[in-house]
C-alpha cells in the first residue's frame, strides 16, 4: 500500500510518497492554485497541518476523495508520547511528529530540534515523556523582524549573503550571519544544559546547523513520525 504524506507548514508544502517505509517520490513547493497537479496518486493520504489552509484543504479533499486523514493536533495517546501539556491539542503537531520520528532513530533521552520558520526544541525522555521545550524565531523570521522593524537595517539590492557565521561585510550578511550565530548559540546552550540528551536536528535550516555543530542531519523526522502512525493502528482508516 502506498501512502502520501503531506506536511502543510507555515510557508511551504512538503510531501513524500512512501510504501513499506521506503521513499518513492518527494517534493516541496509553495501554496498556489496548482497545488494538486504536483502531487502523485496514492492509496492513502495523511496530511499534517500546523495552520488552517482552507483552500488547500478543499483542493486536496477534491483530488483524494475518501482517502484523506487530517492530523491537525497530536493524538492524546500515552502509548506514543506522554504529554506534559495539560491540553495536548495546543502542542504543535509538527513538534509531536518530529519527536515520534526521532524515536525511530535513537533510544535514550532525546533533544529534538526542528529548524524551520520557527526553531523548536523538545526534550523527550527514554520512556517517551515529553519534558517540554522551547520556541524561538527561525532564521528567516528573525531576519525579517529586523528588516521590517528597523529603519536603517535593510538589504540593499546589490548585497549578497555570505556563508557561515563570520562577521558580515554588508547589511544583509550582517543580519544573516548574526541570526545564524544566535541560533547556533541557542542550540549549543541546550547541549550544555542538557548533556544527558542526544541532539537530533531536522527542518529546512537544519543542515547548516548540523554542519556547524558536526552533527548528523535528519531531514525527514516529521515524515518518519507520520509513517510510524500509518504502520500502527493509530489512524481512523
Amino acid at each position: 500500500m502506498s501512502v502520501l504524506l503531506i506536511d502543510l507548514g507555515n510557508t511551504r508544502l512538503k510531501w513524500q510518497l512512501r510504501s513499506a517505509g521506503s521513499v518513492l517520490q518527494q517534493g516541496v513547493g509553495d501554496y498556489d492554485d496548482r497545488l494538486t497537479e504536483k502531487l502523485p496518486e496514492a492509496d492513502k493520504v495523511l496530511i499534517a497541518a500546523v495552520r488552517a489552509h482552507p483552500e488547500s484543504r478543499r483542493l486536496l479533499e477534491q483530488k483524494y476523495p475518501e482517502k484523506v486523514c487530517w492530523l491537525n493536533e497530536p493524538l492524546d495517546d500515552d502509548s506514543l508520547i506522554r504529554h506534559c501539556y495539560s491540553d495536548p491539542s495546543r502542542l504543535g503537531v509538527d513538534r509531536w511528529l518530529a519527536m515520534l520520528g526521532a524515536r525511530l532513530h535513537s533510544s535514550g533521552n532525546l533533544l529534538v530540534v526542528d529548524a524551520g520558520t520557527a526553531l523548536t526544541a523538545d526534550l523527550l525522555t527514554d520512556d517517551n515523556r515529553h519534558q517540554g521545550g522551547f520556541i524561538v524565531p527561525g532564521l528567516a523570521l528573525s531576519a525579517q523582524a529586523l528588516f521590517h522593524n528597523t529603519e536603517r537595517v535593510h538589504a540593499y539590492p546589490d548585497e549578497k549573503n555570505q556563508e557561515g557565521t563570520e562577521p558580515g561585510s554588508n547589511t544583509l550578511a550582517c543580519v544573516v550571519q548574526g541570526v545564524r550565530r544566535q541560533l547556533q548559540s541557542f542550540v549549543v546552550s541546550l547541549q550544555t544544559d542538557y548533556p544527558q540528551y542526544r541532539l537530533l536536528v531536522t527542518g529546512g535550516d537544519g543542515r547548516w546547523l548540523c554542519d556547524r555543530l558536526n552533527l548528523t542531519y535528519y531531514p525527514d523526522l516529521v515524515f518518519d513520525g507520520m509513517d510510524s502512525l500509518c504502520a500502527g493502528s493509530f489512524l481512523p482508516w
